[in-house]
C-alpha cells in the first residue's frame, strides 16, 4: 500500500504562528479589558469627588444658614481671600426657625469652624465646640480660630474640652472663601432716603476707624456719581450716628441742610462725585454714643422741650427749657376761638374769678408750660372799657375737680408791675403780673384768676368766651349786689360768698410765663453690648446764657430698665465735659440738668451728648439710611481698606491622583462654587 505524500497536523512554523496570533488576541483583550476597568475607576473616582465636593459646600451652606453675619469670623486677617471661617450654630425648632431666649436673642448652641489641614494629603475639617461658650469675646473667638487652624484641632484653645474634629475629605486642592463687596446704587428720579439699609459686616477693633466711601459706577439714569448719607449705624451698640457730625478726613463732603423735613436731623451729608474712582473718607470710632436729636423712643421730658431752632448756624435740634411763650389760653380751654363782648356794665361792680385747668383737672390739661414769672392778659370788651380795680393769682384748692376755692389768699397782680387798678381801652388788652417773688406755675396744678370790676359807669364790659363743653363752668361772680371788695375777691374761699356759677369765662386772655427754675431731660437707656465697658468721658456742645446753667449726669446698670442704678438724685452733675466714672453697667443713660438765667427768659440750648467707652473687636453690621436721587452714582465702602462682608462666595476645589497603566498618575478634579446668605433660618 502506497502512503500520501504528506502527514496529517501542524508544522512547527504553523504552531509558532498560530501561538503567536493567539498571545497578541489574548494581549489585546487583557489589555483592553484593563483599560475599560481604569476608566471605570476613574470615572467611580470622579463621581466621587464629585458627591464629596457638593457635600461639603451644601453642609456648609446648610451651616451658614443657620448663622449670622455679624458673627462670622475668617481666618487669615486681612480683606481675603481666607481659607478657614468660624461661626456660630443654632438648632433650629420644627419650623425651620431658630429657638429665642426669654430675653429675645437667639440661642447659639454651637461653634463650628471648617478649616484646612496640610498634609499628607491635605484635608478639609471641621472643628465643633458644643455647647458654645456665649461668654467668649470676639478676640478670644478669633484666638480661637487662629488656633484650630494650626494646630488642625480644638485640643489647645478656649473650651478645648468641648471641641471635636472630623475630616470631610482628603485632597484639598483650593478653599477660597471671598466676601461680597458692599456696594449702594443710589439713583433713583426723586430725591428720597432708603432705609435701614445694610452694607455687611466687618471685623472692628477699639480705636477709630477710617470709613471709605467710593463712586464706582453710576446708573445709565442718573446724571452724576454723587454719594448721599443721613445716618450711619456702626458699632457693637448699634446706635445710630448723624453722618453729617462725622469728622471727613479726605476727600469733600458738607452737611446739606434738608428744608422739606424728614431727615433724621434735617441734615444729609453729600459728597458730590462727578466721577468714579472719587471718594471721601469718615474717621469713626469703633464704640460711642452720639445723640444729636433728642427724639429717640424712651426719653423723658421734664419742664424741657426738644426743639429745632432754625436761627442757629447751622440750624440744630436743641433741647430747652420750656417757654417764654403762652401756659394758658381761654380760648383753648372754652374751644371758642374768638371772644364776644358784654354790654351795658354787665360786669359792674362785679368780682370774677376764672379758673385755669391744669393736667389733672377735668377736662384739663390746658396749661401747657411750668414757669416762674407769670404775665396775666386781661381782654376788654370791643364796645366798652374795662377798668379792674385789685387783681389776684392763686393756686386752686382740687387738682382734679371744678373748684371756686383757692390753697391760699392770692397773691396781687399788678398792671405792669407798678398800679393794682387799670383801665383797659375798648378792643384792647393789658397785662398785669407779681411784683414781688415770682410766682411759680405748675401744669400739672391748676390756678385762679380773680379781678374786682370798678363800680364806676361804662367801664364794666370785658372779652368772654362760651365753655363748649356741658357742665363746665368757665368761672364764677360775686354779683354787685353783694358790695364784693379787694378783700373778699382775694378770699381763698368763695364757696359762701353766694356766687353765682357760669360757662361764660370773662375778662381773661392768657396766661404767659417765662422759663422754669430748673427742667431736666432724661436720655433713652442704651445697651453697649458689652458685660463690663469702661466708660471714659462724656462731651457736648450748648450754648449757655450768662446766669443760666447746665450740667449733666451719667449712670449705669445691668438691668434694662436701670432698676438696679444709682436714683439720679445720688449723682453729681457734671458742670462741663470731662471723665466719667458711671460704674461698669453694661446700660446706660445721661440726664441734663437745665436752669435759666436770673431773669428767667433765657434758656440753656443742649446740642449733642457724647458717651465714650472702650470698645472690644468685634464683628459689626454696617448700614444706615443713605441719600438717593437722579445725580447719586453706585458707590462702594470699605472700612480700614477692608471690605464689608455681606454674603460669602465660596470656590472649593478637590483632587485625588489616579494611577495609570504607562505608570504615570493621572489627576481627577472637582470644583463647585457658592454664594451663601446667612439667614437666622434653617429655610
Amino acid at each position: 500500500m502506497n502512503k500520501p505524500w504528506h502527514s496529517a497536523g501542524f508544522t512547527l512554523a504553523e504552531l509558532m504562528l498560530s501561538m503567536v496570533i493567539t498571545v497578541i488576541v489574548v494581549t489585546a483583550s487583557v489589555t483592553g479589558y484593563l483599560f475599560m476597568l481604569q476608566g471605570e475607576r476613574l470615572n467611580s473616582t470622579q463621581a466621587g469627588l464629585d458627591v464629596d465636593v457638593r457635600t461639603a459646600i451644601n453642609a456648609l451652606n446648610h451651616d451658614l444658614r443657620l448663622s449670622a453675619m455679624d458673627k462670622i469670623l475668617f481666618y487669615p486677617a486681612g480683606p481675603g481671600p481666607y481659607s478657614a471661617v468660624s461661626f456660630p450654630m443654632a438648632t433650629p425648632n420644627v419650623g425651620g426657625l431658630l429657638n429665642y431666649s426669654t430675653n429675645g436673642t437667639i440661642i447659639w448652641d454651637k461653634t463650628v469652624i471648617y478649616h484646612v489641614w496640610s498634609g499628607q494629603p491635605n484635608q478639609l475639617r471641621v472643628t465643633t465646640f458644643s455647647p458654645r461658650n456665649n461668654n467668649l469675646t470676639d478676640t478670644q473667638r478669633q484666638a480661637q480660630l487662629n488656633s484650630v487652624v494650626t494646630t488642625g484641632d480644638g485640643s489647645a484653645t478656649y473650651d478645648a474640652g468641648t471641641a471635636s474634629t472630623k475630616v470631610l475629605f482628603n485632597n484639598l486642592v483650593l478653599w477660597n472663601i471671598y466676601p461680597q463687596r458692599a456696594i449702594f446704587d443710589g439713583y433713583s428720579s426723586n430725591t428720597e432716603r432708603a432705609v435701614n439699609y445694610t452694607l455687611g459686616s466687618v471685623a472692628l477693633a477699639p480705636g477709630s476707624h477710617l470709613f471709605k466711601f467710593s463712586a464706582v459706577g453710576k446708573n445709565a439714569l442718573s446724571s452724576s456719581y454723587a454719594i448721599g448719607l443721613d445716618t450711619l449705624v456702626m458699632s457693637p451698640c448699634g446706635v445710630e450716628r448723624e453722618a453729617e457730625a462725622q469728622t471727613v478726613s479726605a476727600g469733600s463732603a458738607t452737611a446739606g441742610y434738608m428744608a422739606a423735613g424728614g431727615w433724621s436731623g434735617n441734615y444729609r451729608l453729600l459728597s458730590s462725585c462727578t466721577a468714579t474712582g472719587q471718594y471721601f473718607t469718615l474717621s469713626m470710632e469703633n464704640d460711642r454714643w452720639e445723640e444729636t436729636n433728642f427724639r429717640e423712643t424712651g426719653a423723658a421730658t421734664d419742664c424741657t422741650t426738644v426743639e429745632f431752632d432754625p436761627s442757629l448756624s447751622p440750624k440744630d435740634f436743641v433741647v430747652q427749657l420750656e417757654g417764654p411763650g403762652y401756659a394758658w389760653l381761654a380760648s383753648e380751654q372754652t374751644g371758642t376761638p374768638l371772644a364776644e363782648s358784654t354790654t351795658n356794665d354787665a360786669l359792674r361792680g362785679c368780682a370774677v374769678r376764672v379758673l385755669l385747668r391744669g393736667s389733672q383737672m377735668n377736662n384739663g390739661n390746658i396749661i401747657k408750660l411750668d414757669g416762674s414769672m407769670n404775665y396775666v392778659c386781661f381782654m376788654a370788651a370791643t364796645n366798652n372799657t374795662l377798668r379792674i380795680s385789685n387783681a389776684y393769682l392763686a393756686e386752686a384748692a382740687d387738682f382734679e375737680n371744678f373748684t371756686m376755692n383757692a390753697v391760699s389768699n392770692g397773691v396781687p397782680l399788678l398792671f405792669y408791675g407798678a398800679s393794682s387798678s387799670y383801665t383797659i381801652p375798648a378792643g384792647s388788652y393789658a397785662w398785669a403780673w407779681c411784683s414781688g417773688a415770682p410766682f411759680q406755675i405748675d401744669k400739672d396744678k391748676s390756678y385762679l384768676v380773680s379781678f374786682l370790676v370798678d363800680n364806676s359807669a361804662t367801664h364794666g364790659d370785658a372779652g368772654y368766651w362760651l365753655e363748649t363743653m356741658t357742665n363746665t363752668p368757665g368761672c364764677w361772680i360775686l354779683p354787685s349786689s353783694l358790695n364784693p371788695d379787694s378783700t373778699m375777691t382775694r378770699a381763698a374761699n368763695w364757696s359762701s360768698l353766694g356766687v353765682v356759677e357760669t360757662n361764660l369765662l370773662f375778662g381773661v386772655y392768657g396766661l404767659y410765663t417765662t422759663c422754669p427754675t430748673n427742667g431736666t431731660y432724661t436720655s433713652p437707656i442704651v445697651d453697649t453690648h458689652q458685660t463690663a465697658p469702661v466708660y471714659s468721658d462724656i462731651n457736648w456742645n450748648a450754648e449757655v446764657p450768662s446766669g443760666a446753667s447746665l450740667g449733666i449726669r451719667v449712670r449705669s446698670g445691668n438691668q434694662t430698665d436701670l432698676s438696679d442704678a444709682a436714683a439720679w438724685t445720688n449723682v453729681t452733675a457734671l458742670a462741663s465735659p470731662g471723665v466719667i466714672s458711671p460704674g461698669s453697667g453694661r446700660y446706660v443713660q445721661f440726664q441734663a440738668q437745665l436752669r435759666p438765667d436770673g431773669s428767667t427768659w433765657s434758656s440753656p440750648q443742649l446740642k449733642n451728648v457724647t458717651v465714650r467707652w472702650g470698645g472690644v473687636q468685634r464683628v459689626v453690621d454696617v448700614g444706615g439710611i443713605f441719600s438717593k436721587g437722579p445725580d447719586h452714582g453706585i458707590w462702594e465702602l470699605t472700612v480700614d481698606g477692608n471690605p464689608l462682608v455681606k454674603g460669602v462666595t465660596m470656590d472649593l476645589t478637590i483632587y485625588k491622583d489616579m494611577p495609570v497603566m504607562n505608570g504615570g498618575t493621572r489627576r481627577l478634579t472637582s470644583t463647585v462654587s457658592m454664594e451663601i446668605y446667612p439667614r437666622n433660618t434653617g429655610k
